[in-house]
């Protein structure tokens, strides 16, 4: 069926069909609004309006265009459910999400959707259950695990001390290509084309050194000889077989990944995510002395308190205000 669009000067509805070269650009349009949100984003918020769409069927309650007392309820559940503030937060996001992509009002405007977050937040308070950072010596353990002599092996080692050297994101690491990576007598430099800091891809620069240590430039450098990868995305999944697939790994293998290799070093998997080796190198750095400001240029946080939040705790026994007479 042919796209219309509406006649110019003309009252009422009067429209007229797209030309072709005008429905191609329509089509192209809805891709480039797509790109708008991350494709994480988008599947969160698909998952969080299923959950939606499922409470309201079993209630009797209209989902679209939902009422603010359907909202507020929902969010009384959700509450009662255990679920984590962050957690309805983001559902709440899909919800204004969805109202505002089909052309109606967000309920989650509404005071009473708003005091009732208010409330939320005061009964379950909102700071967030970390995990545990994978620092360096726990990062060398979970190395250490890795068989060497497989394909998987190299391209799980050089995934894990990539994504700890660069304090990388998960979509970060997997978003890598070769052409991101500058190689020389010093390290690797690497390129991050779009981030969580950085959605319109302005591009962000940082240095993964060799190491004397860990050595993840190596590593990187053996997985790309092994593996004969030259272009496109470095790290894909390997089969049983240890054939080598086209398609790029997702960001969830990451933490599947770490997991893992945490389990087979002897580590509580719970106490672990993707995040972990992120956060394991801004800990490590810390826990060396490292700057504030030199730990943001590899890390490329926009918030300084966040990076001191690391940096505190892992200072709260460094000259203690009470060490001289506790």
């Amino acid at each position: 069926m042919s796209l219309t669009l509406p006649v110019a000067g003309q009252s009422g509805a009067s429209f007229r069909p797209l030309s072709p070269g005008l429905e191609e650009l329509h089509r192209r349009s809805k891709d480039t609004r797509r790109a708008s949100k991350a494709k994480g984003t988008l599947r969160a918020y698909a998952s969080a309006l299923r959950s939606f769409g499922a409470w309201c069927k079993l209630h009797g309650m209209t989902e679209l265009p939902a009422e603010p007392e359907t909202v507020v309820l929902f969010i009384e559940s959700e509450m009662m459910a255990g679920r984590k503030v962050s957690t309805i937060e983001m559902k709440l996001a899909a919800i204004r999400f969805m109202h505002l992509k089909t052309g109606h009002v967000s309920p989650t405007a509404c005071q009473a959707v708003i005091e009732e977050m208010e409330g939320v937040r005061r009964e379950i308070g909102t700071a967030p259950v970390k995990k545990k950072a994978a620092t360096a010596e726990l990062v060398a353990g979970m190395v250490a695990s890795i068989p060497a002599d497989t394909i998987k092996g190299k391209r799980d080692r050089a995934l894990l001390l990539l994504g700890f050297a660069g304090a990388l994101r998960r979509s970060e690491l997997v978003g890598l290509n070769v052409a991101d990576l500058e190689i020389g007598p010093d390290g690797i430099v690497l390129t991050i084309r779009r981030s969580k800091t950085d959605q319109e891809g302005a591009g962000q620069i940082i240095g993964i050194p060799n190491g004397a240590k860990l050595r993840p430039v190596e590593a990187v450098t053996e997985w790309l000889e092994v593996s004969g990868i030259e272009e496109g995305a470095i790290f894909r999944p390997v089969g049983k077989s240890g054939r080598l697939h086209d398609a790029r790994l997702s960001d969830r293998s990451v933490a599947t990944l770490v997991k893992h290799y945490a389990k087979a070093s002897g580590l509580d998997v719970a106490d672990f995510s993707g995040h972990s080796l992120r956060a394991g190198y801004i800990t490590s750095a810390a826990e060396n002395g490292v700057d504030e400001g030199r730990i943001m240029d590899q890390s490329r946080h926009t918030d300084i308190r966040t990076v001191r939040g690391y940096v505190r705790k892992t200072n709260l026994f460094k000259n203690h205000s009470g060490e001289a007479f506790l």
